[in-house]
């Protein structure tokens, strides 16, 4: 007598929201500086540049909670041994939302390490 085993139920696949968010909060922040840095590029916006200074504030508060929302996600997905694509792909993102524009405020293009504003 042979007894039928029947296979278990796959366990379900569990979505890293928290990652997603993270990733999403990061390219919110990216956004809008990315959107006047190509408008700075066309030749009757020479002036838009200075719309950076005002963008920038923006990108590193949201850039820091999206960096705080991922590194719980990275910590979380790897406890869960889930993929860490979205996870790592928000926290690249959201290091550069905050450090791009905190190179560029201590003086980054100029060489040196002063403010030059």
């Amino acid at each position: 007598m042979t007894e039928s085993v029947s296979p278990s139920p796959a366990a379900p696949r569990r979505i890293p929201i928290l990652a997603i968010i993270g990733c999403s909060a990061a390219v919110l922040a990216i956004a809008p500086s990315l959107v006047v840095f190509v408008v700075g590029f066309l030749p009757d916006m020479a002036l838009a540049w200075w719309f950076l200074l005002m963008t920038f504030p923006f990108t590193i508060i949201v850039g820091v909670i999206a960096l705080v929302i991922t590194i719980i996600a990275l910590i979380l997905d790897i406890r869960a041994r889930r993929t860490l694509a979205w996870s790592i792909a928000g926290l690249v993102l959201s290091l550069m939302a905050v450090f791009v524009p905190l190179w560029f405020f201590t003086g980054g293009f100029a060489g040196g390490y002063v403010a030059s504003l």
